[in-house]
């Protein structure tokens, strides 16, 4: 390994292009979880969802958008009320796409197939809300510390944060509870002096390393700047 420093590289023009299509994927399934007024745990988990199946196959760039919609369709099945769930004419009217609706549900097949069927594990928000819940529970004097000392704005502060890092392909190759550890570690760095021990308590209840902590750590600080 070369001791002199070396220029930051810039990303390359592939990673750019993968970069700015995730966000768009993001940004698609927001208008739709606002238009038709799901739940944020109905958009956590189609965004799980999407980055699970993206992880285990090359998604063609002309199958995005559809994968995308899929995505939101099975995870409003899995989570929302029966008489919340739009028809799939609907999704298509407002989603824009040139889909039919048979071609939506052989995608839906097709993703069902490659996740084996199993559409649900916890999504990060579903861990960040744990992990909060434990800190809150084991620390109490933690609320003291939040503002308005309210744990209930505070954990929708983090979720914003949450939702802007998931944004960020490159934090797909963690898992979701990673992914929320991180968020309460920093938070927790920035509110109390003795962070680490709560936080050496979750890492022992997570099962996460904390060799996977720091590198999931500085990719978070990186996409937080932009936040």
């Amino acid at each position: 390994m070369d001791s002199g420093a070396r220029p930051p590289q810039q990303p390359a023009a592939s990673e750019v292009e993968i970069c700015d299509a995730f966000q768009e994927v993001v940004l698609q399934l927001l208008r739709l979880k606002n238009i038709f007024h799901f739940s944020q745990s109905t958009f956590n988990l189609a965004l799980t969802i999407f980055s699970r199946l993206l992880a285990s196959v090359k998604v063609k760039e002309r199958l995005l958008q559809c994968v995308t919609i899929t995505s939101l369709r099975l995870a409003v099945k899995f989570n929302e009320e029966e008489e919340l769930i739009p028809r799939i004419k609907d999704f298509i009217k407002h989603y824009g796409s040139g889909y039919t609706p048979n071609e939506l549900l052989r995608m839906e097949l097709a993703i069902l197939d490659k996740l084996h069927w199993d559409l649900y594990i916890g999504t990060p928000l579903d861990f960040l809300t744990i992990f909060h819940a434990l800190v809150v529970l084991g620390w109490p004097h933690v609320v003291e510390l939040l503002p308005q000392r309210n744990p209930s704005l505070h954990v929708a502060s983090l979720t914003r944060q949450l939702q802007h890092c998931m944004a960020g392909h490159q934090l797909l190759q963690f898992k979701g509870s990673t992914l929320a550890l991180v968020i309460i570690t920093l938070e927790l760095e920035r509110l109390m002096p003795d962070w680490w021990t709560p936080i050496s308590d979750l890492l022992k209840k997570a099962q996460i390393s904390i060799e996977q902590l720091r590198c999931c750590m500085d990719l978070v600080k990186h996409q937080l700047r932009t936040f």
